[in-house]
């Protein structure tokens, strides 16, 4: 994962963050609202509910009104039939039963009586001199109605009041009317008191037009005004829709705001004369319970989400935090504070996608040995030096990192190998003088490896082969005692086709038998015949190409794959001995090299058996060659292992002794059959300024004597080197002077001819 998608990733987290803490807000918001909503929604069916309930005592007491004004009615039927002159007086005494304000009959054909409370009884009286709210009572009675009148100014009692108006019968037949009139405050006992809404509310009587009727002691609107649209109750832009709704007796509800506290209202029609009841809920007060609950319900969810934005957004700038710190940590050395190589890496391709350039990687020769001698921390110091140094070299756009150790990579635009040459060379003695300023003897050697881009190739795999050359060249700058650069050229480039060739191939090379054996004869000294063989490998491609041990070897080793080569060279040679025993041709040991990986396993003794008897050869006809490098680690393991192999019947060989760091002593500590001296003494001895390697191969060849092992002597190219050897007492000579290493094959026919022969040698 590069810088680009984390950052890509953290945008998207903000994206998600952000709609997260927006849709959190929204849902506080849509759940407060429905809170509100519910509580405003529950409020007006409550108010609705009671409204309904005083509506219809209202209802009702109007209908015990009507239903003692029939029974009046029916009294009025009878006495004023029976005796007229005495009505007036039982009329009177009606109404004061009654506690009317006013009593009157009207015949359909004369002037009526009219009873009021604490005043004489007035008689012939004209109905034109009534109100005309009364009149229309009366003619509504005259024509078989019951109705109830519109409020009005009373010209007897002068107070406003109300009329209620009956027919009168007699006989089934309207013969008059009996109207009665009240005060409008007999609804106040219904509608005034604390306990309206459970003492949360108030109710109010007005007509159509708003007019205050009946108003509530309990008014929380103390201004004195005469209609609902003279205060706070009807807003100014509500005003239109509240007339337009009483005017067509439909219900209607909303808020006023009055002292900063908002409350609801209902105005609920009473169904008579387009009276209204207006129903205010003061349960907004905030002492009122459910509203404290609410608000404090509210108040708790919108800090829970304004906590759990607080903690999102909290959270986010902690990954934001983080994010930085991963991305230093991923693509920075923390030691040296430089990029490291996934960061180089990255930046290389998008620097070769603008322009070409050169990679150069920078090593310290023997920079664990610093670390050992002057300790760790100057060692890091060292590191830290070599990044302020580099850094001070580059110029812009271009980068340098370290990887791990002492490997750091420069990316120079340069392309001109004097220009990168001079410019390296210049950073490496900088570098290097490190050690005089420090005031320390220590010769401070950097090694260099530079790759040059190639133009108008894929940025991607340009880099990738950039990286990958410029190893190379750093691999063939080590080994110099003094600052050294090396460009990767067309040699190295064969080189790194070889190696990818042979790493790429070799399983299936093994698969498909194109490693060959080849032998060269050992002649035994003293009959000056044949007397063994050394199987050696070669890499026989499916094209026809030869590749000699030289070229892939030093990779097995490296791969580990020799384990597998070695002992199918150890195969090819049973199977080469038991051709050999199978034609008739007495078999002569051969001997095959073994690596270490492979000498070491732990069923390596089972497996040579296994092969052995597969193919029914002896085991003394196999001799296995070490390395000397074997002897320098553990003698004690190294001679349990020889013995092990040689119970089994196998002969163990110490190849090339004297190349490396053999000794005397080692040589008689091990347990060996056999002995091969390196080619290197005989070329010492064919120089005339080296007599003293000539003493010493003899001294080498005594003690073997001694120890009874056997010498073969590697690099015989010469008569002389023959004559030598032979006289010194070696047992066997092996080198081109014979015969250089051949095919199985071609050995064989050489082989079977001497046989026939007996021709002495072994000429190829």
């Amino acid at each position: 994962m590069n810088e680009k998608t984390i950052q890509k990733r953290l945008r998207n987290t903000t994206i998600l963050i952000t709609i997260a803490s927006i849709l959190l807000i929204i849902c506080g918001s849509v759940i407060s609202n429905f809170l509100q909503n519910s509580l405003r929604t529950v409020s007006q069916e409550q108010m609705k509910a009671e409204a309904d309930e005083y509506k219809n005592r209202i209802l009702k007491q109007i209908d015990a009104d009507f239903q003692s004004v029939n029974t009046l009615s029916s009294f009025i039927e009878y006495s004023y039939t029976v005796d007229l002159e005495h009505f007036a007086e039982r009329l009177d005494e009606a109404n004061r039963n009654n506690d009317f304000l006013t009593m009157a009959y009207f015949p359909k054909d004369g002037n009526g009586v009219i009873a009021t409370l604490g005043q004489a009884v007035e008689t012939g009286v004209p109905l034109s001199s009534l109100a005309p709210e009364s009149i229309g009572v009366i003619e509504n009675a005259w024509e078989g109605e019951q109705t109830v009148s519109r409020l009005f100014e009373s010209e007897i009692s002068h107070e406003r009041v109300f009329a209620y108006g009956v027919p009168v019968y007699d006989n089934g037949v309207i013969i008059g009317a009996l109207a009665v009139s009240d005060h409008v405050e007999i609804f106040s006992d219904i509608l005034v008191g604390n306990t309206v809404f459970g003492g949360n509310g108030y109710i109010h009587m007005v007509g159509s037009e708003g007019k205050f009727l009946i108003r509530s002691s309990e008014s929380i609107v103390q201004e004195e005004m005469n209609t609902i649209f003279d205060g706070p109750y009807i807003s100014q832009e509500n005003r239109d829709v509240t007339k337009n709704a009483m005017l067509n007796q439909k219900e209607f509800s909303s808020t006023f705001r009055y002292q900063n506290s908002f409350y609801q209202f209902l105005l609920e029609p009473v169904g008579v004369n387009g009276w209204y009841l207006l129903c205010v809920n003061t349960a907004q007060d905030s002492d009122s319970t459910i509203y404290h609950i609410v608000q404090v319900t509210q108040i708790t969810f919108i800090a829970v989400i304004l906590l759990a934005v607080f903690l999102i957004l909290y959270g986010y700038r902690l990954l934001r935090k983080n994010n930085k710190e991963l991305i230093r940590l991923a693509y920075h050395d923390t030691l040296t504070g430089a990029n490291n190589l996934i960061r180089f890496r990255q930046k290389l391709q998008g620097a070769l996608e603008k322009s070409g350039g050169s990679v150069a990687a920078v090593n310290v020769r023997q920079f664990t040995f610093i670390g050992e001698i002057f300790g760790k921390e100057q060692a890091n110091q060292l590191l830290c030096y070599m990044r302020k140094v580099m850094e001070r070299h580059i110029a812009l756009d271009e980068f340098c990192c370290r990887d791990s150790a002492d490997w750091f990579y420069l990316f120079l635009k340069d392309t001109s190998p004097e220009a990168v040459g001079a410019r390296m060379s210049a950073l490496m003695d900088e570098i290097s003088s490190i050690s005089k300023v420090s005031r320390s003897n220590y010769q401070l050697v950097l090694y260099c490896g530079v790759a040059i881009s190639e133009p108008n190739k894929d940025p991607a795999q340009e880099a990738d082969r950039l990286m990958t050359k410029v190893l190379f060249a750093l691999d063939k700058a080590k080994g110099a005692h003094q600052n050294n650069i090396w460009f990767y050229d067309a040699e190295l480039h064969k080189t790194e086709e070889l190696e990818n060739y042979v790493e790429s191939h070799m399983h299936q090379a093994l698969q498909d038998r194109e490693f060959k054996l080849f032998l060269q004869p050992k002649i035994d000294l003293k009959t000056n015949r044949l007397g063994g063989a050394e199987a050696l490998v070669r890499w026989v491609t499916r094209t026809g190409k030869m590749l000699f041990p030289d070229q892939f070897i030093p990779l097995f080793e490296r791969s580990g794959f020799c384990t597998q080569l070695d002992l199918y060279m150890v195969e090819l040679a049973c199977q080469q001995l038991r051709e050999w025993i199978d034609q008739g041709i007495p078999p002569i040991p051969i001997s095959i090299n073994q690596s270490k990986l492979l000498f070491y396993e732990a069923d390596y003794p089972e497996k040579l058996c296994r092969l052995i008897e597969r193919y029914n050869i002896p085991a003394e006809l196999i001799t296995l060659e070490i390395l000397e490098g074997l002897a320098l680690e553990n003698v004690e393991a190294l001679n349990r292992r020889i013995e092990l192999l040689q119970t089994k019947g196998f002969r163990i060989s110490m190849d090339d002794f004297g190349s490396g760091y053999s000794s005397l002593n080692t040589l008689s500590k091990l347990r060996i059959d056999e002995l091969k001296l390196d080619r290197g003494f005989l070329q010492d001895i064919s120089n005339d300024e080296n007599e003293r390697a000539q003493l010493i191969m003899g001294q080498i060849v005594k003690l073997t004597k001694q120890l009874r092992i056997t010498t073969v002597v590697e690099g015989v190219e010469t008569q002389a080197n023959e004559q030598m050897i032979r006289e010194m007492g070696c047992d066997y000579g092996q080198g081109y002077y014979y015969s250089k290493p051949i095919d199985a094959q071609t050995f064989s026919a050489y082989y079977r001819n001497q046989l026939l022969n007996g021709a002495e040698g072994f000429k190829s």
